[in-house]
Order: structure tokens, then C-alpha cells, then sequence
């Protein structure tokens, strides 16, 4: 069984799915791992290390696609990737299958490829092991940019986040308190900003007070709220997340308009369609842009901007179930993990998540049924 690790084409993606120990790890079971020329050279590791590690560096997208039985990538295949994509393969990726382009879709179908979404792997705590990785380090960065750009040499309002004897701190909104908001919340306490958490359900806002302690002022999510949040803040978080579908515009614009001048909207949803009204994504290397007088944050993939903690804290959370598929193979491991079922959206080409199915209009059968 042959795995590959392609680079990742998306605009600034530095990640790759697999650095060299990942590799090694694979390649002590027998597996052959075919990597990429340059997969891993933004993050910092060369050829030569996934060489030294045991992997096979080929050196060009359709031999890694080519050769490979299984590929494993960080995120969705582009367009163009999934038709160099050969019939029987296996893809694990973040995917967003529901909100993908027809086209894809329909590429993935008739290659009877079998697809592991891994932000939709859920245990029975209910907690998404891969997708709450990277939405810790997101909340994190989410502080670190918007502290960046409140600095009047970035054009901010010229705040310091945490103030200073004498000063208040900077007052940061955040808006979900799920894994990114609660993370930022804590990254911008730790720094002594004033910090408002707001959800639309009381429990995670009783679970971050019991977390955090009284110095976290929490509200419940409606139209009233948002507006006194949106006028009050330097910085504001959106941080709202509904799975396989587009994310609400919780902020409308005229509540951007009613923002302090040159305050920061960091909106972590960009990447399902954003929180925010006036939102749009950006890149890592054009980060920002000016609407309503407000400092717009808006970049799709931003672990990216940390791709060696990032790598890692994704291979973590990724190796055991490619060691487990190599072990066992697809259909096997399945049965015996239920918990990787959750993230199973295609199985030979057969759609098995239900609002996939109803995105594109097509039948869908259980995973009991295609396991058979």
C-alpha cells in the first residue's frame, strides 16, 4: 500500500500533510511513501530529510497522484487535482465535501474514490480531534494578529492589547465560544485584555467562566447584543462555525460602520463563507483590507502562517488511523473504528453523508450498508 503526500496548491499553504518523522513512521511498517518535490520546503524541511526518513521523492503532482493508493493532504483537493486523480484511490484531507464545486464532487464520484473528511471525525464526547487541533492554534493566532495589526504602524488605533498601569486594555469581542473562540479568549486574557465572550448557548459561556473566572464577561448571541459589542470593541473575533453548511453573517454591516475607526474584525469563518457581512477572504501574503473604516482580517487557512506547529499538531492527530488503514485496509478499519466512520463522506464512490447528499441532490447510503 502506497501512501502520497502531495504539495498543497492553495494560495500561501505552507502545511504539508506529513513531515519526515510522520514518514519514517510509515515507512517502518513496509509502506512506500511517495512525497512531493518541495511538499514540505515552506514549512522548512527538505527532500533530502523525507529521504532520509524513508520516503520516495517524485518530482512532479501526477506521479505522487499517480502512484499512490492512498493520498493525504491538508486540504481539499483543487479541481485540477481531483482529475489527476486515478479510480479506486483514497483521500484523506480536510474536505468541506458539502460546500465543495460541483465539478469536484462529481470528479470524486466517478473515480469511485473513497474520501475521509477528517474535520467531520467526531468521538462520543463529541469532540472533533483534527479539526479542534487546528481551531486551538486558529483562536491563538487570532490574538497575535489582531495585537499586530491595533499598532498605528499597521494602521490599527494604536492600542495596546493588554494596556499598561495607568491605561486600560484593549477590549476584544469574540463571538462563538467554541475551540477557536475559547481559545482566544484565553490567549487574550493571558495578555490582560479586556475580553467579552458571546454564544447562542448559555453552556459553553457557563463552562468558560468556570474555566476562566470572573475576569471573562460573557452574553448571549441576538441583534442587541452584537450591536453594543460591535460599538464598544477594539478588536472583534468571529468564531461561528455550522458544519457542511456556509456560516451565518452574524456582524451585519451596518455594524461594522458602527465600529471604532481603524478597529480589527478577525474573522476565523472566512474559510465556510465568514461571520461577518462586509468579510472576504484574503491571503497570508495580502492579509487585510479597509471596509467601513475597519480593519478587516479575513485569511481562509491562517495556521498556515505557523506551518512546522501546525504539520505537526495535524500528524498527530492524523497518523494513527494512515498506521491503522495500513494495518488493516480502508474497509476493515472502518468496522473496526466507528469513530473514523463519522468522517467517511465517499466510500468507492458512493456518498455516505447524508448532507452531502442533499447539497448535490444525489442518493446516499449508510455506512453499515456500504460496508456489507
Amino acid at each position: 500500500m502506497n501512501f502520497g503526500i502531495p504539495r498543497e496548491r492553495f494560495v500561501d499553504e505552507r502545511r504539508v500533510a506529513l513531515s519526515p518523522s510522520g514518514v519514517r513512521a510509515l515507512s517502518e511498517l513496509g509502506a512506500t511513501v511517495y512525497v512531493e518535490h518541495d511538499a514540505g520546503e515552506p514549512a522548512g524541511w527538505s527532500d533530502a530529510e523525507f529521504e532520509e526518513c524513508g520516503g520516495a521523492v517524485v518530482y512532479n503532482a501526477d506521479e505522487v497522484f499517480g502512484r499512490s493508493d492512498i493520498l493525504v493532504k491538508v486540504l481539499a483537493p483543487t479541481l485540477e487535482e481531483s482529475e489527476m486523480m486515478r479510480d479506486d484511490q483514497m483521500l484523506i484531507s480536510f474536505l468541506q465535501l458539502a460546500l465543495a464545486r460541483k465539478e469536484m464532487f462529481e470528479n470524486l464520484r466517478e473515480r469511485d474514490i473513497t474520501a475521509i473528511a477528517l474535520e467531520n471525525i467526531q468521538k462520543p464526547d463529541g469532540v472533533h480531534p483534527v479539526r479542534r487541533v487546528m481551531g486551538e492554534i486558529a483562536g491563538a493566532l487570532a490574538v497575535h494578529v489582531a495585537a499586530q495589526y491595533l499598532t498605528a504602524d499597521a494602521g490599527g488605533r494604536g492600542v495596546l492589547m493588554g494596556g499598561v498601569p495607568g491605561v486600560p486594555p484593549a477590549s476584544v469581542g469574540i463571538v462563538g465560544a467554541g475551540v477557536v473562540g475559547t481559545t482566544a479568549a484565553e490567549k487574550a486574557l493571558d495578555v490582560g485584555a479586556h475580553v467579552i465572550l458571546v454564544d447562542q448557548k448559555v453552556n459553553p459561556l457557563r463552562d468558560a467562566i468556570q474555566h476562566f473566572g470572573r475576569r471573562l464577561q460573557t452574553a448571549i448571541i441576538n441583534e442587541q447584543n452584537i450591536e453594543k459589542l460591535c460599538k464598544y470593541v477594539d478588536v472583534l473575533i468571529t468564531a461561528v462555525l455550522n458544519e457542511d453548511t456556509p456560516t451565518p453573517h452574524v456582524v451585519t454591516r451596518e455594524m461594522v460602520k458602527s465600529m471604532k475607526p481603524r478597529s480589527v474584525i478577525v474573522d476565523v469563518a472566512i474559510d465556510q463563507g465568514g461571520s461577518v457581512e462586509t468579510s472576504r477572504p484574503t491571503t497570508i501574503s495580502n492579509p487585510t483590507f479597509v471596509e467601513e473604516n475597519v480593519i478587516h482580517y479575513c485569511v481562509p487557512n491562517m495556521p498556515s502562517n505557523v506551518p512546522r506547529t501546525s504539520t505537526r499538531a495535524f500528524q498527530n492527530q492524523v497518523l494513527p488511523l494512515l498506521k491503522e488503514i495500513y494495518r488493516k485496509g480502508m474497509k476493515r478499519m472502518l468496522r473496526d473504528n466507528p469513530v473514523y466512520c463519522t468522517g467517511l463522506n465517499l466510500y468507492e464512490g458512493e456518498v455516505t453523508r447524508e448532507n452531502v447528499a442533499r447539497t448535490f441532490h444525489t442518493q446516499w447510503r449508510t455506512i453499515e450498508e456500504v460496508l456489507r
